[in-house]
């Protein structure tokens, strides 16, 4: 184990265990038995990491059960910790501005976990009914001048494991066919290692139907996960995984697309990323898209004037106010953005989720674009 690897793991179980401690301060304070306190955050902290293991080998609906809660638990201890917090600071101010009389914690408390619980519920409900459809307009008939358009949808990071499976799946498919698009592009995480459908989810999509193809790039979690098990899945669904390459479609529009930038962590495995090498015959006089899972490291694309990039993995945050962390590392969260003077950037904000099924502040995408060139 590097010694990175060693500092990652242990930075995040020292926040997930300090997350549970405060939580735990905080429902002492309203007069909680401390004894049930201990026992049940205890148990909350390891059904999901526990239930997630077990998965990895085990079949069973009983854990998929214990996934759903461990996972519902890691979002409602998030944002329990979060305004415990927020509900301390204001306190604080308000003994400042010389509010004792409101400084009682009991209710302050109380009226935070009530909220967080109202959230959550709300949250659960909002990822559960599935993504919206946002679409945006790109125009380059003035620079190619070849009366063509056409209509693209892109999904990303839909994260199929426990909790979002082939049903969902299935769903998304069949709406995307609705669309009659011309072109579909998956750039990345489309599930997880727990995941225990590989044959039926590559029989789904192989009914994906396009006038000029399906396109696919590797995310993060296909490193993860097992890149052989999505290069498989993707050729059993008769999609092109683009490996740092560019190829032409029948309407003459030029793909190009990139491993995810994890793969320079999984050297064993014999693939990069390599942007250049995408990138390299690109012609100038044809339209050209880049698929790539992070919105990141993307300026010799633009400075190669490349139409239209689509990206995603950030999930715009998923849980607010994560929004304002995954900000500190992506200055493209979702949406569309312009790089230089003639490169669009689309970032998917998820079709899916990841880890607890909760959509606060943020929504689950399909993305449709009309591209004119």
């Amino acid at each position: 184990m590097t010694f990175g690897l060693l500092s990652f793991l242990l930075s995040v179980i020292g926040t997930w265990v300090a997350m549970h401690y405060y939580a735990y301060v905080n429902l002492a304070a309203i007069g909680l038995d401390r004894g049930f306190l201990t026992a049940a955050l205890w148990t909350l902290a390891l059904v999901f990491p526990l239930s997630r293991l077990f998965t990895l080998k085990w079949s069973h609906p009983a854990l998929r059960a214990f996934y759903w809660i461990g996972a519902v638990w890691m979002g409602t201890v998030f944002l329990l910790s979060f305004w415990f917090l927020v509900s301390f600071l204001v306190r604080r101010l308000s003994r400042l501005a010389g509010l004792d009389a409101a400084l009682d914690p009991v209710p302050w408390i109380l009226a935070t976990a009530l909220a967080v619980l109202a959230m959550v519920l709300w949250g659960i409900i909002h990822a559960l009914r599935g993504p919206k459809e946002v679409r945006f307009a790109v125009d380059r008939s003035g620079r190619y001048r070849m009366g063509k358009a056409v209509r693209i949808v892109q999904i990303s990071d839909v994260h199929l494991g426990l909790t979002l499976g082939t049903g969902f799946l299935a769903a998304q498919v069949e709406r995307i066919n609705l669309l009659k698009p011309d072109l579909v592009f998956i750039t990345g995480d489309l599930f997880d290692p727990e995941f225990p459908s590989d044959a039926e989810a590559s029989a789904i999509l192989a009914g994906l139907k396009t006038s000029q193809g399906t396109y696919a790039v590797s995310g993060n979690h296909e490193f993860y996960s097992g890149l052989q098990r999505f290069l498989d899945m993707m050729s059993a669904a008769g999609i092109p995984v683009l490996d740092n390459e560019a190829r032409v479609t029948s309407g003459g529009i030029q793909i190009a697309g990139i491993h995810d930038q994890t793969a320079n962590r999984f050297t064993a495995l014999g693939v990069a990323c390599d942007l250049g090498k995408a990138l390299r015959d690109i012609r100038d006089d044809k339209p050209s898209i880049l698929l790539a899972h992070q919105p990141k490291e993307l300026e010799p694309a633009a400075a190669k004037r490349i139409d239209l990039i689509f990206s995603g993995h950030t999930h715009a945050g998923q849980v607010f106010p994560f929004r304002a962390v995954v900000r500190l590392a992506y200055k493209y969260l979702g949406g569309k953005y312009r790089l230089g003077s003639d490169t669009d950037l689309i970032v998917n904000t998820g079709t899916g989720f990841w880890g607890p099924p909760l959509r606060v502040g943020t929504d689950s995408q399909i993305v449709v674009v009309e591209f004119a060139y």
